[in-house]
């Protein structure tokens, strides 16, 4: 897993709050993870539209003197929860798309 992976949630899998706690649930299972704040808000931000430096730098602007902390926070989180079944990686920006220039010759929209 590199910084440009692309994480997504796995069909079937909600976050619930019971009594101050967050905990990961898959339908029809009969498991729950137990979830941090932290890895919450990082479950939240992988929705298959952000990479896994994009999450990093979101919540570092969030908790700022934290830098260290927060990406290594990101990076557990998201390697307990691929782990788990719980995320997919969906795929990787390309070095075109990570620095804001379209690939030339694709027929795809952007």
């Amino acid at each position: 897993m590199t910084p440009d992976t692309v994480p997504k949630q796995a069909f079937g899998f909600f976050v619930e709050e019971m009594e101050g706690e967050n905990l990961l649930y898959r339908l029809g299972a009969h498991k729950a993870i137990h979830l941090n704040d932290s890895a919450t808000v990082i479950w939240k931000l992988c929705d298959g539209s952000r990479s896994i430096q994009d999450i990093v730098e979101l919540l570092e602007k969030e908790y700022p003197g934290s830098e260290a902390a927060v990406a290594a926070d990101v990076r557990e989180a998201i390697e307990l929860l691929v782990g788990e079944g719980a995320l997919l990686e969906v795929g990787a920006a390309s070095p075109a798309e990570a620095e804001g220039t379209p690939d030339v010759g694709t027929d795809q929209p952007r």
